[in-house]
């Protein structure tokens, strides 16, 4: 029960089921029995559906949500304490997850877009803990850059700025569908960067 295989197991099984039918449509019971584990060894490895799901989002997002933070970090102490572009925030915030997720079977970006829409009380908890030091410290390198923006204002347009990347990451095969006659660059991830780089760092500069 207590292996880091059945943990992996599991997790691979719920974001296989969480994929297909949302969280709510999903019971523990049929998440076991893809993994090939007990009910009981759920509760042991992650406490709860809401600690497996909080487990799921830390697996993928963990280390990629520290390498934004160390990236940011760096141009802090590289710039001298001056204010840092809008246009180089936005590009730290956006190319880890573009570069990650970016491609053909990747499946996390579309329950990381139900878990952003969702009103689940569990769910929203689970997103403020894996994403609130991130938000924090995000936000403080926004206000210097962009001070005109009220705080409401600016927390508004930064809702709208991670909406159109989670569209981008969980909707990226379908756009490089539907664009394939026109911009066969749809898929490359530096081309989506820069894109979303320029798209909401307009949004941001907007009086």
């Amino acid at each position: 029960m207590g292996t880091p295989d059945t943990r992996q197991r599991i997790l691979t099984a719920a974001e296989e089921l969480f994929g297909q039918r949302g969280f709510q449509g999903v019971s523990i019971r049929e998440i076991t029995h893809l993994a090939d584990a007990n009910l009981a060894s759920v509760n042991y490895h992650f406490g709860s559906k809401a600690g497996l799901i909080r487990s799921l989002v830390e697996h993928h997002l963990g280390s990629l949500n520290q390498e934004r933070l160390d990236l940011l970090e760096q141009a802090s102490a590289n710039s001298g304490g001056a204010t840092l572009p809008v246009e180089q925030i936005l590009d730290i915030f956006f190319r880890p997850p573009v570069f990650r997720f970016v491609g053909p079977g990747r499946t996390f970006p579309g329950l990381l877009a139900r878990l952003h829409n969702s009103c689940d009380p569990e769910l929203i908890e689970v997103m403020l803990r894996v994403f609130g030091p991130l938000a924090d410290r995000f936000l403080t390198e926004l206000c210097r850059s962009v001070p005109h923006l009220e705080p409401r204002t600016l927390l508004a347009r930064v809702n709208f700025m991670v909406g159109a990347m989670i569209h981008a990451l969980a909707e990226g095969e379908t756009m490089a569908q539907a664009f394939a006659g026109l911009e066969p660059r749809q898929q490359d991830p530096e081309f989506l960067t820069r894109q979303l780089v320029l798209f909401c760092a307009a949004g941001l500069r907007h009086e």
